[in-house]
């Protein structure tokens, strides 16, 4: 497994930090989590997706962490953009697009997710995923028409 799956997961962990170093600790911890979890995780067709969102979760909270030692500060002749109802408008939409996300089938959720979340190109996505550039091609088509006719109905 490790073999297998350690390339393509160590190249999308070079991709979402930025670092070698930090990719490869990144994701020799998902392999460990795995191993530890063995006994209680099922080896089958799921197992890549699995081992690519872990590596997407970690890389995330990777970032988080790193945010949190950086503090900008606003200069104080800046006019503020502070609009009082932008939070809620924004959770409100974030709330909309995650229940449709949630509605997407897992392939295509995951092409979706590393496309326009990830920023990831066609190519790098059916790189990373072992399919074609077709096959991405389709589940996008299939993501977005969804959005589309969930989007009008709300």
């Amino acid at each position: 497994m490790y073999r297998r799956f350690h390339p393509s997961l160590l190249a999308f962990a070079i991709y979402l930090t930025g670092s070698t170093v930090d990719a490869a600790e990144l994701v020799n911890n998902v392999f460990l989590a795995v191993w530890q979890k063995r006994d209680k995780l099922e080896l089958d067709e799921k197992l890549k997706s699995y081992l690519f969102t872990a590596v997407k979760n970690r890389s995330t909270n990777f970032h988080k962490r790193a945010k949190m030692n950086v503090v900008e500060l606003q200069p104080h002749n800046k006019e503020s953009s502070f609009r009082a109802d932008l939070p809620l408008e924004e959770k409100e939409i974030e709330n909309m697009l995650q229940s449709i996300l949630s509605t997407l089938p897992p392939k295509c959720k995951q092409v979706f997710v590393m496309s326009r979340f990830d920023g990831l190109k066609n190519k790098e996505i059916a790189h990373l995923l072992d399919i074609s550039i077709k096959t991405v091609e389709n589940q996008m088509t299939k993501a977005l028409k969804i959005f589309k006719e969930k989007m009008k109905l709300t």
